[in-house]
């Protein structure tokens, strides 16, 4: 399954964001694969990726190591083939 994950911060914590993101990089667990991403607002406050997971847990430990800095969305999402396919 796809996810568009839109993850937003403050002011306050960007730079330590910035910093955790330098040193560890996004910290993908093994069971999620990234497709897009993570990219960064001009304002460097909130960014955006597509992933593809099948793991609940999996997401929700990529989520919550970022979750002291940052408030994280996470929408599932369905590629044009997939709609086509269910609108048909």
């Amino acid at each position: 399954m796809f996810f568009h994950i839109h993850f937003e911060f403050t002011p306050e914590n960007r730079d330590a964001v910035l910093k955790r993101f330098q040193m560890s990089g996004a910290e993908i667990p093994e069971s999620i694969k990234s497709i897009s991403g993570p990219w960064f607002s001009a304002t460097l406050l909130e960014g955006w990726g597509v992933i593809e997971a099948d793991d609940a847990r999996a997401l929700g430990q990529l989520l919550s190591n970022w979750s002291d800095l940052a408030v994280n969305h996470a929408i599932p999402v369905l590629s044009d083939k997939e709609v086509v396919e269910i609108t048909s």
